[in-house]
């Protein structure tokens, strides 16, 4: 009869931890996925000295008392919290001629398990931001239809204010929207060239009028050297817009925005020379220990800060995590410096384009 056995050799190229053990529950073999969790020195030894989680010992004994297969997960704590999905399965005309009665396979799941937990939080974030204005809106029309219904001057101002929310949830819609579209494409480089003076030029006009009214000076002396660097125009201009726009809003009012454009020799993380666009407020600055949250979906630095913004250019909360995503498809880099009482500077570090690039469309 021919040999159908899989040497542990190839066993060792499986990404996933297969584990045999005998009758007496020991380990006789183990691929090197499985060494990775169990430890070298596990070979010969009692399951439950390498792998102690009752679950899986729970698992071993069912099969070695004659059932078939069983199935589970676990955590394991150290040296960093993991999830693994486990099967322990007798071999069949058990036990071989090693002592092989019966198999455990591992699979990894922890990050099926952390993709699935942001999940449930960004659902429920989507769920909070909209009730918020949507219990508003609901509130405001059953005043309006009972005790305000005569009244033309709380009805004004209850319009004002509905329309605000309303606006509250398009924005928000409109950046989920956004996130979604740039998810889908992130793995999907730009290839054309952008003027990117040309953008932060369109972007600063329109921005203007925001700033104005709050007393605020956009400061930008554009190069007389032109920068061009790979990417998508209309990306990069969301980009730069909401960069600018939230240092407008936490700069604090008469005060001042600069946006510095440079080339620089190497976009961090490459040996790619580059473009490099700098926004600074001078606002109240952001914790260090806050600052590696800052793109995450919804994250508020705190109220004292968000309240800066509380003149109708309300965040929703996604813009940082939208830069975060957009300037990864274009396989860049995003810095944040900041310093309490003077000021922040968020920096994007673009691949500068090539010679050979082909114009984007604008």
């Amino acid at each position: 009869m021919a040999d159908t056995s899989i040497p542990i050799e190839v066993l060792d190229c499986v990404p996933t931890s297969v584990i045999v053990v005998d009758g007496k529950r020991r380990i006789i073999h183990a691929n090197r996925a499985a060494l990775d969790v169990l430890g070298a020195a596990a070979l010969g030894r009692d399951l439950a000295l390498s792998l102690r989680h009752p679950n899986v010992l729970d698992a071993i004994d069912f099969i070695l008392d004659g059932n078939d297969e069983m199935s589970g997960e676990i955590v394991l704590p150290v040296p960093v919290p993991r999830h693994l999905a486990f099967r322990t399965e007798r071999i069949r005309n058990a036990p071989l001629e090693d002592g092989s009665v019966a198999t455990i396979v591992l699979t990894d799941i922890t990050a099926a398990k952390k993709a699935e937990e942001m999940r449930v939080d960004f659902v429920a974030n989507v769920s909070h931001e909209l009730r918020s204005p949507l219990t508003a809106l609901i509130g405001f029309i059953e005043t309006l239809r009972g005790p305000a219904s005569d009244d033309s001057n709380a009805r004004t101002r209850f319009l004002d204010i509905m329309h605000r929310e309303s606006q509250r949830m398009s924005r928000l819609i409109e950046d989920l929207l956004s996130l979604s579209r740039v998810e889908v494409n992130v793995h999907v480089a730009p290839k054309k060239s952008v003027n990117i003076q040309n953008i932060l030029t369109a972007v600063i006009e329109v921005l203007q009028q925001q700033a104005s009214k709050r007393g605020v000076s956009i400061n930008f002396e554009s190069p007389s050297q032109t920068h061009l660097a790979i990417g998508d125009p209309d990306q990069l201009n969301q980009v730069f817009r909401n960069l600018i726009e939230n240092a407008i809003k936490y700069c604090g009012e008469n005060q001042v925005v600069d946006i510095h454009l440079a080339e620089t020799p190497r976009v961090p993380g490459t040996s790619n020379k580059g473009v490099s666009i700098s926004v600074t407020d001078h606002g109240p600055g952001i914790p260090k220990d806050v600052i590696p949250r800052l793109t995450e979906r919804f994250f508020r630095v705190d109220k004292a800060r968000s309240s800066m913004a509380e003149t109708g250019l309300n965040s929703t909360g996604l813009g940082l995590a939208i830069v975060k995503h957009i300037v990864r498809r274009h396989r860049g880099h995003l810095s944040v410096e900041s310093t309490l009482g003077k000021g922040s500077t968020f920096t994007v570090f673009l691949n500068a384009a090539p010679a050979s690039a082909i114009p984007a469309e604008i």
